[in-house]
C-alpha cells in the first residue's frame, strides 16, 4: 500500500514538474503520440501548434456535445488542446478541392469528410480565399481523419503555441 502511495505521488510530482516546464503530452492520433515541449518563438508554416478553440467557435459546441476532444482545464472552453501542423498563414492562397486543399503551391491530399464515425453531420468551415490577418490554417498530415482547419475553419494566429517534439512513436 504505502508503495503504491509512493508511486503514484512521484508520478503526479513528474507530471506537475514537467508540465511547468513546458512539456505536454500527446495521446491523440492527429499527430505522433509522445512528448513535446512548448517554445517561445511564434510557429512558422509547417510547424507543429498547440491552441485552443475558443468558445465562440461554431465547432467548439459541437466538439464539446459528442465529445471529440475530451475535457482539460487548460483550455476555456473546458475541453483538451489541439496539436496541428500550421499549414497556412495571412496572406496565403487557399484552395479547397473535393480531395486536397490547396494552400499556395502545395498541395495536402485531404479529403473533407461529411459525416464523422457515428453517421452524425460534420460542420464544414473552411473556403477558397485569402487567409487574412492575424489567422492561420491548421491541418494536420499525420492523420487524414483527424479534425482539423477542414472543419472549425481559421484560427487566430496570436493563440497558437510552437511546439517540438522531443520523443514520439506512433
Amino acid at each position: 500500500m504505502r508503495v503504491t502511495l509512493f508511486f503514484v505521488c512521484g508520478v503526479t510530482l513528474l507530471l506537475t514538474s514537467t508540465f511547468h516546464l513546458g512539456y505536454r503530452i500527446n495521446l491523440t492520433h492527429s499527430e505522433p503520440i509522445g512528448l513535446y515541449k512548448l517554445e517561445s518563438a511564434p510557429p512558422a508554416r509547417g510547424d507543429l501548434a498547440t491552441f485552443c478553440l475558443p468558445p465562440e467557435n461554431s465547432y467548439n459546441a459541437v466538439s464539446a456535445e459528442r465529445n471529440y476532444l475530451g475535457t482539460s482545464a487548460l483550455c476555456p472552453s473546458g475541453q483538451k488542446p489541439l496539436l496541428k501542423e500550421v499549414s497556412g498563414l495571412a496572406g496565403d492562397s487557399v484552395t479547397v478541392h473535393s480531395s486536397l486543399i490547396q494552400v499556395n503551391d502545395m498541395l495536402f491530399i485531404l479529403t473533407s469528410r461529411t459525416r464523422d464515425s457515428q453517421g452524425r453531420k460534420l460542420p464544414r468551415k473552411l473556403h477558397n480565399g485569402v487567409i487574412p490577418e492575424g489567422k492561420a490554417l491548421l491541418l494536420s498530415t499525420h492523420n487524414k481523419n483527424s479534425f482539423d482547419s477542414r472543419y472549425f475553419g481559421l484560427v487566430d494566429a496570436s493563440k497558437l503555441r510552437k511546439v517540438i517534439p522531443i520523443f514520439t512513436f506512433n
